[in-house]
């Protein structure tokens, strides 16, 4: 009975720490995948880190578009219903980063030390 009891805890205790918080966002499940965008934008470079405080990091590009082919443009192969443009932490370049218009599928590229503010888009 202790075993039992034992393996129940740390079970729910094991669950319990493994699910990632998405705090200041919105969740959203395409494809059986979950994802968490931020409410607010952000700098790419601080979008990664909103990431990380909610337990996650920044998406890449394959992690929501699994047959992206690596051009820009209306190529990811599945939308979900967020209209704005958001952050992924696939390079393009050594100052640039993809970033992904969810609810039109379109991959787009822009630099990651400038004034651009995206909102984070999340995976576990």
């Amino acid at each position: 009975m202790k075993k039992l009891f034992l393996t129940i805890c740390l079970t729910a205790l094991l669950s319990g720490t493994a699910i990632a918080a998405c705090d200041g966002g919105t969740e959203y499940t395409v494809d059986g995948d979950t994802f968490c965008i931020s409410d607010i934008t952000l700098n790419w470079w601080s979008a990664s880190n909103w990431c990380q405080a909610n337990g996650m990091h920044l998406a890449t590009v394959y992690e929501v578009c699994p047959d992206w082919n690596g051009t820009t443009g209306n190529t990811c192969g599945r939308t979900f219903s967020f209209d704005d443009y958001c952050w992924t932490t696939t390079a393009n370049g050594s100052e640039k980063a993809f970033d992904i218009y969810p609810s039109g599928g379109g991959v787009y590229t822009s630099s990651r030390n400038g004034d651009r503010r995206d909102h984070a888009l999340c995976a576990n």
